[in-house]
């Protein structure tokens, strides 16, 4: 891998985990300080002393423990992890205009204004790295370590 190859893939590390870190640090302050969001997600009844369901713990302890297998699994270049983060952040193109939508009554808004336009700030920020993950792959590949040689190739005496 040459040095241009190696500043992006490091570059490219350091931008989605701060990114994920973010975003458990979000899921943890929602929970805390918003534990309805979580409620109405799973179509939950509020808990009447005020705590939130197990069933919303545990949604918390599942999504953040993707979130650590994510962020161990970026380091390590691991291939499955890149193809999955291109393909999910490309997908949050779609929670932009749904947002829009929500935000104008058409459609129905399940979650507080403040909440909405947070996911929807994550979702552009998403919409960036997805686009220029595309980028360092139609250049340099996957997590930037250069193009393989064609098999064809490789093999010839």
């Amino acid at each position: 891998m040459d040095t241009l190859e190696l500043r992006l893939c490091r570059r490219l590390q350091g931008t989605l985990l701060a990114f994920f870190c973010l975003s458990a640090l979000v899921l943890v302050v929602v929970y805390v300080a918003a534990p309805s969001i979580y409620t109405n997600m799973l179509s939950l009844m509020p808990s009447p002393t005020g705590h939130s369901p197990v069933a919303a713990t545990l949604l918390l302890v599942g999504v953040g423990g993707f979130l650590a297998l994510v962020m161990i699994a970026i380091p390590r270049r691991w291939r499955w992890v890149f193809w999955l983060v291109l393909v999910a952040f490309g997908g949050m193109i779609l929670d932009i205009p749904a947002t829009l939508l929500q935000l104008m009554g058409i459609l129905p808004g399940l979650f507080p204004l403040w909440y909405s336009l947070c996911r929807m700030g994550a979702s552009l920020i998403a919409v960036g790295i997805f686009v220029w993950m595309l980028q360092i792959y139609r250049r340099h590949g996957v997590w930037a370590m250069g193009r393989q040689a064609k098999a064809s190739t490789r093999h010839q005496p």
